[in-house]
């Protein structure tokens, strides 16, 4: 069974549809069978469609570490941990 935190670590590869077709079917299973994750799943979808729809604009550096941080952090404590 697959734990939330590898959910997580392969979000992005799943909705680009990059997976091993066993490993897509665990995350499905998982998904099926955890409310917080499959709401991580639609927030993740939304977000990244909003992103590709803003322009892109150089940040401060500064500010892009702290986003940086800020997400791994977020990351590192999704649901299930």
């Amino acid at each position: 069974m697959m734990s939330c935190k590898e959910l997580v670590n392969l979000m992005a590869d799943y909705l680009e549809g990059q997976l091993d077709p066993g490993v897509a079917r665990d995350l499905d299973q998982h998904l099926a069978d955890c409310p917080p994750c499959l709401n991580f799943l639609k927030t993740y979808r939304v977000t990244t469609r909003l992103i590709r729809e803003i322009a892109c604009e150089d940040i401060p550096p500064e500010l892009e570490e702290r986003l940086q941080k800020f997400l791994r952090e977020r990351l590192e404590r999704a649901p299930g941990q």
